[in-house]
């Protein structure tokens, strides 16, 4: 299963992901390839973003939040991943 966690503090959002859908097998899992394609994305396309990657737990501190380009991409991650997780909630969890 994937964990996720997004955290608002300030002018910051933190979002702490791990684990692995087990939808499907490697390499074949749409749920787990859905997931990091939007973590991916966001994190990609957002500016002022610290990543670490360690022991599988990724964690990204996205600053500057209130700017238009973040804001936009961190609501669009926000929602879409909130529709996934709904559609496979077996595969997904998220909390706050």
């Amino acid at each position: 299963m994937i964990k996720m966690k997004m955290t608002n503090k300030n002018d910051q959002t933190t979002i702490v992901a791990s684990g692995h859908a087990g939808y499907s097998a490697h390499g074949y899992d749409i749920v787990c390839a859905s997931f990091s394609t939007l973590l991916t994305h966001t994190i990609n396309n957002c500016t002022n973003v610290a990543v670490s990657d360690e022991n599988g737990v990724l964690t990204a501190v996205f600053n500057d939040v209130e700017a238009i380009p973040n804001k936009t991409l961190l609501d669009a991650f926000r929602n879409t991943v909130t529709q996934l997780a709904g559609q496979y909630s077996d595969y997904i969890s998220i909390t706050s």
